[in-house]
Parts: structure tokens; C-alpha cells; sequence
């Protein structure tokens, strides 16, 4: 930057996020981020004029819409004077990398890879990655979500790794929630879907209720899915579940909560449970907001959560294989890492201390200037393209006419392999997951993890 004294100014969408936990990260960084840099509120209907009102109208007006697209664009941040945009709506990621190539825009893009192998977020990243460059800094909460990324083109080589970040609390405040707490509550937080193993949390609490029957288990969150049948069938087999392993009196379900109401369920939970298999998840934002009060955690070996938790230390892991088409959870070793865990006061309050300890190396005091810097360097950087992309003659070609982009070898089993990259991001995801895992695994297979569970 020129001039010490001037912070990078930076786009973002003033809107709010539709899911709760996407509210809970975004909220959080646009704060942290307005503390280093100077961040610049656009009205989320600003964005979508680019569009002509909808992302539907775009792609059933292309490749009109995209000379609009480039126009809009290159007006907005004359308007607003920037130069860089965070994309807090990565939904519409895809379509602005596009407006921003066909134009050979001065225009840098910040982004977080917050899922990269559910067939939802996979789509847009194999439409990005012709157009990502050293002026964008896309950024991988974890070594393995980059990894994911590279198994897809090697463009992505480009992404940064830099952990989300969070607020610690006071030590005054762990300890006093340490004294209120009884040794026999668990916690489970975030979505209820299929991919997050929710009749595997039950069947496994059922299992540590048959040792500890006065033990309490708390799941808030929300039922999602693709559709409204997905998510009505769901929440219909979780509940007849809990009827037939009679958890009734010992299971709650919160709902989604947020703010206050969320903080107090981590202030009083002794552990947090999460055996999710997402195929997106990259981090588990929930188990730092759970270190951040104190509470250690028992999870899968899966993916960005053998990042975020040392087994011993703050938390237990749970082996997690991927021999077969999909990720199997250990539920037997689970169940006795929460007994171990339950049954052991000095144990579980020695890794709640060094969960809170360990919280701190996510401090967003620390975390937000490297990502800052990482915008003011992509700022200064030119575009390296040695000539403009056609971005019509690129979204009209499929994977395999542009090999030397992609590592076919990983792709090649997906459905939509020789489809256009135009038809693959405007597609809607029908793949049932049972389908799903076996065509990803070439992809994400190294995010399952066989961390051995030991007796601590």
C-alpha cells in the first residue's frame, strides 16, 4: 500500500446471510476485517442489478447479460472507489469472476473456501478456477480444504491457509463456567441434516446413557436440505428415532439459536459432541466457539476438525475410515470417548483449561492483519493473464476441453463431467448423498482420518 497510514478500502455486501452458522462467521469477520482495513457497505440489490435483478435472468439472457455484467461491475467500484471486494455471497462468486475477466477489470476478489466437496460448492469451484488470478486471495481455513481444492485444478495452489478466527473469552469467565457446570452435559451445534450424522449422535448417546443414565444431551440447530421434503423426511426419522431409543426425557432440541442464548449453551455444556461427515465442511467453526468457553470436544477424525482439536489435549478424536464408498464414524470408540470423558473430572478439566488455551491461537487479533496483508499484496498485483479469456468460449467448454486446468483424474467419475462449465454451475445438485461420497472420494477421500482413540 502507499502511504503507512492508509487502509485498503473493501467492498462487501451490507446484506445478511440466510443460514444461521454462515451468519455467524460473516457477522464476525466483517468485524474483525473493519478493524485493519477500511471496509465499504454495498447494498446487496446493487449486486444483484450486475445481474439484471436475478442470477435466472443473467443465465437466461447469456451471454448478453455478461457485457452488462462487466459494465455494472466496473461502475460499481467506481462508485464506491475500490478497488477489492470481499464476496460474502459466494453463491454469486462464479458470475462476478466471469463479469471481472470479460471486462479485464483492475478488481481483486476476497473469498473463503467455507465447503469445497459437497456437489453444491463443487460446481462453482470448477467454474472459478479459470478465472482465479494473484490478484484474488481465496482463502482455505485448513491445509486439507486446499488440498481438496488442488485435487480439482491446479489454479488453486494459489489459495492461502489462514484459520477462521474468534474472539477468546476471559479466563475469569471459563473458570466461573467451569464451576457451573456438572460433568454430565453435552452439546451438539449446527445443521441437522444427513451429512452431519445425527442418528449416529443419538444411537451413541443412547449407548452412554445405559452408564451415566442422568447424563443430558442439547442439539440446536436447524433442519436444512435442498428442498422441503428432504428436510421434513429428515427431521421425521430423527424424531422417530429418538422415540424408539426412548431419549425423550434426556434429549433436547434447541432449535437454531444465536447471540446470548448461544453463548449459554456453550457457558454450560462439559462437552461438545460432533461426528459430522459433511463432504463440505473445511473447519468446524463450532468446536473453536466451543474452546473459546472451555469445552473440549469428542468429533470424527474428519477433515479441518483433526486441525482445530489435538487429540488428548483439548479433545478426543474419533477414528474416521473411507475404505468403502463412505466415511464410516467409529460409533463404538465415540461412546466411550464421551464416558471417558464424563467419568473423569480431572481429565475433562484439564482439557477444558487447554481448550481455552489453545482458543487463543485463533485470536482474531492475530489472525486478521495476515489476512489484510494478504489483500493489500493482491492489491498491488497485476493481472497475469498474458491475454484476456474469452469467457463465453471458456464457460461453453467442458472440463476435458480444458485439461490442462483440471485434474481430470479426480473429475472424471462426476455425472456432469462433459458438461459445459456455463451448464455445470447453473445446475441445480440432484445427487443423493448415498451417491454422492463414492463420486467425490477421489476428490476429499484424504479428509477422513484413522487418529487412533487412546486411553487417556
Amino acid at each position: 500500500m502507499s502511504g503507512s497510514d492508509k487502509k485498503l478500502r473493501i467492498g462487501y455486501s451490507a446484506g445478511s446471510a440466510r443460514m444461521v452458522n454462515e451468519r455467524a462467521i460473516d457477522s464476525n469477520w466483517v468485524r474483525y476485517m473493519g478493524q485493519h482495513a477500511e471496509l465499504v457497505p454495498i447494498p446487496p440489490l446493487a449486486l444483484y442489478r450486475l445481474f439484471g435483478g436475478s442470477v435466472e435472468r443473467f443465465v437466461r439472457e447469456w451471454p448478453e447479460s455478461l457485457q452488462r455484467m462487466s459494465d455494472g461491475l466496473l461502475e460499481l467500484c467506481n462508485h464506491y472507489d475500490v478497488k477489492t471486494l470481499y464476496l460474502n455471497i459466494p453463491a454469486l462468486a462464479p458470475y462476478l469472476f466471469m463479469g471481472r475477466a470479460a471486462g479485464g477489470l483492475d478488481l481483486g476478489f476476497l473469498l473463503i473456501a467455507h465447503s469445497v466437496a459437497s456437489e453444491h460448492w463443487l460446481r462453482p469451484w470448477l467454474a472459478i478456477a479459470p478465472f482465479l488470478s494473484e490478484r484474488d486471495v481465496l482463502l482455505c481455513s485448513t491445509p486439507s480444504s486446499k488440498a481438496a481444492l488442488c485435487q480439482i485444478s491446479p489454479r488453486y495452489e494459489l489459495a492461502k491457509v489462514i484459520p477462521l478466527a474468534i474472539e477468546p473469552r476471559a479466563w475469569s469467565e471459563v473458570e466461573e463456567a467451569l464451576g457451573r457446570r456438572n460433568g454430565r452435559r453435552l452439546l451438539s451445534i449446527g445443521r441437522l441434516e444427513d451429512v452431519k450424522n445425527i442418528e449416529l449422535l443419538l444411537r451413541m448417546f443412547a449407548a452412554v446413557l445405559d452408564v451415566l443414565p442422568d447424563a443430558t444431551l442439547t442439539v440446536a440447530g436447524e433442519y436444512t436440505g435442498r428442498d422441503r421434503a428432504q428436510i421434513e423426511g429428515y427431521e421425521t426419522v430423527i424424531t422417530e428415532l429418538v422415540v424408539s431409543l426412548e431419549l425423550e426425557r434426556r434429549v433436547s432440541f434447541a432449535k437454531a439459536v444465536e447471540g446470548e442464548a448461544k453463548e449459554s449453551l456453550f457457558s454450560q455444556a462439559d462437552l461438545l459432541v460432533n461426528v459430522s461427515t459433511d463432504p463440505g465442511e473445511t473447519f468446524g467453526y463450532n468446536l473453536l466457539e466451543a474452546k473459546a468457553w472451555g469445552v473440549p470436544a469428542v468429533c470424527a477424525g474428519w477433515n479441518g476438525f483433526r486441525d482445530v482439536i489435538t487429540d488428548g489435549e483439548d479433545g478426543l478424536l474419533v477414528p474416521c475410515e473411507w475404505d468403502g464408498p463412505h466415511p464410516v464414524v467409529d460409533e463404538c470408540q465415540a461412546s466411550k470417548a464421551v464416558l471417558s470423558l464424563l467419568m473423569n473430572d480431572g481429565m475433562r478439566i484439564r482439557m477444558s483449561r487447554q481448550a481455552a488455551a489453545s482458543a487463543r491461537r485463533y485470536d482474531n487479533r492475530d489472525i486478521f492483519p495476515a489476512v489484510v496483508r494478504e489483500a493489500e499484496q493482491a492489491a498491488e498485483a497485476a493481472v497475469s493473464e498474458p491475454e484476456p479469456i474469452n469467457v463465453v468460449t471458456t464457460m461453453g467448454q467442458s472440463m476435458p476441453q480444458q485439461a490442462k486446468l483440471y485434474r481430470l483424474e479426480h473429475l472424471q467419475q462426476l455425472p456432469f463431467h462433459g458438461q459445459t462449465l456455463l451448464r455445470i454451475v447453473t445446475s441445480p445438485s440432484k445427487t443423493p448423498l448415498s451417491e454422492w461420497m463414492p463420486l467425490v472420494k477421489p476428490i476429499a477421500s484424504h479428509y477422513a482420518g484413522r487418529t487412533a482413540y487412546a486411553e487417556h
